[in-house]
């Protein structure tokens, strides 16, 4: 796979796709979430810890945190997998830290937003998002599973 870490927009989080296809497919040695709401959710964190073998190290930080935690050149050259719930948060983590891939897993269906793929669905606010991404050299791609071949959604996103 390509540039370590691997970024992902998945509004799920840590789940069984993760842990069974993800996480073998990229050889991860780490998973961290960028939220501002899931560190302080001890609940929610100790779920994420019981699923994820315990040999993979994990780590749930707020945006501002995970930016700075990224800027390490030891978690740059690890296998990490760097989740994120949604576009509006992978935005404000570029913010802080510019990474050059973004991959869309999940992102749920909502009134205003329209479908890209069966797992994906889009709104305006987040098109124009990802169009700045693009626009800033990030390739954006939608793929659920490893299997999948990659959409890559950069043209879509007028860059």
């Amino acid at each position: 796979m390509s540039a370590n870490p691997f970024f992902r927009v998945d509004n799920r989080l840590v789940h069984g796709q993760i842990i069974a296809t993800w996480l073998p497919h990229l050889r991860l040695q780490r998973f961290l979430i960028a939220s501002d709401t899931v560190p302080s959710n001890t609940l929610q964190t100790t779920m994420f810890r019981m699923a994820i073998p315990s040999e993979v190290g994990f780590e749930a930080l707020s945006i501002d945190a995970a930016a700075r935690a990224l800027a390490d050149p030891a978690l740059q050259q690890s296998r990490v997998m760097v989740l994120i719930e949604s576009v509006a948060d992978a935005v404000r983590l570029f913010a802080g830290f510019s990474f050059g891939q973004l991959n869309l897993g999940n992102v749920h269906h909502a009134a205003d937003r329209e479908r890209i793929t069966d797992a994906v669905y889009l709104g305006p606010s987040d098109l124009q998002a990802l169009g700045q991404l693009a626009a800033r050299g990030v390739r954006v791609d939608v793929r659920s599973l490893p299997s999948e071949a990659p959409l890559d959604l950069t043209p879509r996103l007028g860059r």
